[in-house]
């Protein structure tokens, strides 16, 4: 199954609902975490409608660390691994982590950047000057790691 950039992320999810796909939602008591993670800001429609359907595991993402398991530690690990690599970016409170992979790369999206932001990437193996823009929305970030 493929999707395009015009497919949305609750267009994706039903369609990997439809075909059993195994993934594990949030609880409501999860979602509220989730909510309380950012008291100032609100957190963005299609990351909540993704952690709403596969917040506690989605086969795609093995090996990635992003479910409610890990997602209060995110942060800190990524500013772990910035000073590990004595790296001069920064992370603002502006900037949510929302999935880690192997502990040497990170991705967050910016909490005032809408409903379904651009999403950044660091990488350890990367000499980039800044963060580096891997998608433009969320929901395409997350499609593309399907496919």
């Amino acid at each position: 199954m493929n999707f395009n950039k015009s497919s949305n992320i609750e267009d994706f999810l039903a369609s990997l609902e439809n075909d059993s796909y195994p993934m594990k939602p949030c609880s409501k008591d999860d979602i509220s975490k989730l909510v309380k993670l950012s008291p100032t800001r609100t957190l963005p429609k299609t990351y909540l409608d993704f952690m709403n359907k596969a917040g506690n595991g989605i086969e795609f993402l093995v090996g990635t660390d992003y479910s409610m398991k890990y997602i209060f530690d995110l942060k800190e690990w990524a500013i772990e691994l910035l000073e590990e690599n004595n790296s001069i970016k920064i992370l603002t409170d502006n900037q949510f982590i929302f999935m880690m992979h192997q502990g040497y790369m990170f991705w967050f999206f910016n909490l005032n950047d809408g409903d379904d932001p651009a999403v950044y990437c660091y990488d350890e193996s990367l000499e980039l000057e800044d963060f580096n823009k891997v998608s433009d929305t969320l929901s395409d970030f997350l499609i593309s790691l399907y496919d």
